[in-house]
């Protein structure tokens, strides 16, 4: 009875053990959760070098969606193009060309809606990006956003421009330009946001496979450009591109995907390592373990270019060289009326 009544004792010590272990195992991973900063990194989704994405998400705000309710805000690393590695165009609306003298007025009359996030062939990307690399676990970790945008002004380059005499770059309020979308475009707002990191251009610089190129962004802008929407040049600059990317420059034109993270379903969070501060996470979700190797490296910091102030120093040595012409001229012409008052007065 004694060996009956320990094995009893045993067994449901066993029990007790296996039952707190599965009770534990989700608010541990809450607690590593808590862990994790705005800055951090995370990883999770299949890596594919074909396209250039790494796997690897950084962590806009740990706390937040970009809505403000509950979640983390979260952004791709890296750029990412297509399944071939090529640019990716955030609409395609054929061979229609923007210059400062012809802005594409007509066509966008013609067509209206072609700088419309909703229905754009970046945002149908996304979405198929978002089922082809990611397990069904963590497609459905990542929250629908309904979100509607303000008007954003930001200061672009800073000198007048053809349709943007003021030197600013003015883009045009939406309502539900989100619309119950998983994987999506950052606007112009949240890319200028410093509570985000995005304090200067070099913080907004992103590298497809090791380059620095240009992405898009989900904010039209206003009818003085009715074909552009908001793009991060490789510089770091804010600007305004044609959905199709036919300009007068031949840009490579990515995309840098952003989601927002439920919190609640992260069931394990791994601490992958520690580099300059940052700490790299793996995180698993649904209790379904991720086992995936990712590059634990960071892309090294870049210098922005400051196209603006390269702009202005140009035009104020072209009007120092106007100015001197001008005073070199009157010089000339002084000197010459000179010598004929003193050859008149000879004679």
């Amino acid at each position: 009875m004694k060996i009956l009544k320990k094995i009893t004792h045993i067994a449901a010590l066993l029990t007790a053990l296996v039952l707190l272990t599965v009770t534990v195992s989700p608010a541990f991973a809450a607690g590593k959760t808590e862990q994790i900063r705005t800055g951090d990194v995370v990883c999770f989704g299949t890596p594919d070098a074909a396209c250039g994405f790494d796997g690897k998400w950084l962590v806009l705000d740990s706390e937040h969606t970009n809505t403000g309710a509950p979640g983390i805000f979260l952004v791709s690393l890296n750029l990412i193009g297509s399944e071939q590695g090529r640019s990716l165009l955030f609409r395609d609306i054929g061979e229609v060309s923007v210059s400062f003298s012809d802005r594409g007025e007509a066509f966008a009359e013609e067509h209206p809606g072609s700088t419309d996030y909703q229905g754009s062939d970046i945002q149908t990307w996304c979405e198929d990006f978002a089922q082809n690399h990611l397990t069904q676990a963590e497609y459905q970790a990542l929250l629908p956003t309904w979100k509607s945008d303000a008007a954003a002004v930001i200061p672009g380059l800073g000198i007048p421009l053809p349709g943007a005499m003021n030197g600013t770059v003015d883009f045009d309020p939406v309502e539900n330009i989100l619309n119950g979308d998983r994987l999506f475009l950052l606007s112009a707002e949240e890319i200028t946001n410093e509570q985000y990191g995005f304090s200067d251009g070099s913080s907004r610089i992103a590298a497809f496979k090791g380059t620095a190129e240009g992405y898009w962004l989900r904010s039209p802008h206003i009818p003085t450009f009715p074909l552009d929407v908001g793009f991060v040049f490789g510089f770091g600059i804010v600007m305004d591109f044609p959905v199709n990317a036919n300009f007068m420059m031949e840009l490579g034109t990515y995309a840098r995907p952003a989601c927002n993270l439920d919190i609640g379903s992260i069931t394990n969070a791994e601490v992958l390592t520690v580099s300059d501060e940052t700490t790299i996470w793996r995180l698993s979700f649904q209790d379904e373990a991720n086992e995936r190797q990712y590059d634990t490296s960071l892309p090294e910091k870049m210098e922005a270019m400051d196209l603006g102030g390269m702009l202005r120093n140009v035009l104020i040595g072209a009007v120092c060289v106007l100015i001197l012409l001008v005073v070199l001229v009157i010089v000339l012409v002084r000197h010459l009326s000179r010598k004929r008052r003193a050859k008149q007065a000879l004679k």
